[in-house]
């Protein structure tokens, strides 16, 4: 995965199922956000970021693969 931005879109995420497993660069968070759990990039790694209040209105670059809520509304950003 690059770390240049595509224009592939995102998934819209206001509920505890998972993310659907691909290549994601970012989250927007829409509402409030608690995340659950999250499986990172083989390459990459953010520590802390499970159970902590992530406030409405900011963007959270992160390489991930799969992503659950606890709470909140995010868009997902996809890599590919």
């Amino acid at each position: 995965m690059t770390r240049e931005h595509s224009d592939v879109g995102g998934i819209c995420v206001s509920d505890t199922n998972a993310v659907t497993k691909g290549d994601y660069y970012g989250v927007l968070v829409l509402s409030e956000a608690v995340i659950s759990s999250v499986t990172f990039a083989a390459d990459y790694s953010l520590t802390n970021i499970t159970t902590q209040t992530l406030p409405a209105g900011i963007y959270l670059p992160m390489r991930f693969t799969t992503l659950t809520l606890t709470s909140g509304v995010l868009v997902c950003l996809r890599a590919s």
